[in-house]
């Protein structure tokens, strides 16, 4: 089952995506606090009672760039894409992934962006907001990815 899941994340974010561009002045990821590399410390898939906390000798990271462009890798994967910033909504609109099987946490990590889909659409959204110097994303019904960063 989770290789299915994995599969059906794979085929809905890996497809390449025509998307409409936004000139609005409200799209500030050149200016986004989000800018920068960040380690993914723990995540809470929506309705489940247990975070999932990141083994220490493994590392999932993610660069936001300026320009809308992000980055990262997993212990064996890595992904890159699209994104936007809206006030305090961070959006990808593209995600793309290689598909090698991965580690238990990763494949928590994945599920998270996969739940964050906004319906009828292939974009993920989160809210985003800062505790202490971590970020903490969240979506879907009660979940949260946190990271810190590096």
């Amino acid at each position: 089952m989770k290789r299915t899941l994995n599969n059906l994340f794979a085929l809905i974010l890996g497809s390449t995506l025509v998307l409409s561009c936004s000139n609005s002045d409200d799209n500030d990821s050149n200016n986004s606090p989000l800018l920068g590399t960040w380690r993914v410390l723990e995540v809470l898939v929506s309705d489940q009672t247990l975070t999932q906390r990141s083994p220490s000798d493994e590392t999932i990271s993610m660069t936001m760039e300026s320009g809308g462009t992000f980055s990262g890798s997993t212990s064996v994967n890595s992904f890159s894409g699209r994104y936007e910033v809206n006030q305090s909504t961070l959006t990808m609109l593209e995600f793309t992934t290689t598909e090698v099987a991965d580690t238990p946490f990763a494949g928590v990590f994945y599920e998270a962006i996969s739940e964050a889909i906004v319906p009828n659409s292939t974009q993920a959204q989160f809210g985003f907001s800062f505790d202490s110097q971590n970020l903490i994303l969240v979506f879907g019904n009660s979940g949260q990815i946190v990271l810190e960063p590096q």
